[in-house]
């Protein structure tokens, strides 16, 4: 298992990209800036997955205050967020998130802002024979 700690909040992913005169999008500044900085995070962790192709569980936590004063829930764009953050730690460990098998988010309430992200390796599931169903 990788824990991954990034001690700060992540933008959602709309603030992130913008779009060139021919309409294609591309990475901001500030979003490569963050990006390296994910990647110094990772690096420092010196945690690896034994295989790269295998499946792969992964938990979200995202930590901050999820409440308004008045008591009601926030409108945050959680999955915008996750995104990027996935991304940028798949980038970082050399991964395809095309592995990602299985997918929990949770929102943690807190008043200090990071996101931790846990990945587990799982086994690989037996393919199943093909049987053929024509009987002579």
């Amino acid at each position: 298992m990788i824990k991954i700690i990034i001690p700060f909040k992540t933008p959602s992913i709309n603030h992130l990209h913008g779009h060139n005169k021919f309409g294609a999008f591309y990475l901001k500044p500030e979003a490569k800036e963050l990006r390296k900085e994910i990647k110094k995070i990772v690096d420092a962790t010196h945690q690896i997955i034994s295989q790269k192709e295998v499946p792969l569980k992964i938990v979200v936590e995202i930590h901050e205050n999820w409440y308004t004063q008045k008591g009601t829930v926030k409108k945050i764009d959680v999955a915008n967020r996750e995104k990027f953050l996935i991304d940028s730690v798949f980038e970082a460990l050399g991964m395809d998130d095309k592995f990602i098998f299985e997918h929990i988010m949770k929102k943690v309430q807190s008043k200090n802002e990071k996101a931790i992200v846990m990945i587990y390796e799982q086994n690989r599931p037996k393919t199943k024979q093909k049987t053929n169903l024509c009987h002579s």
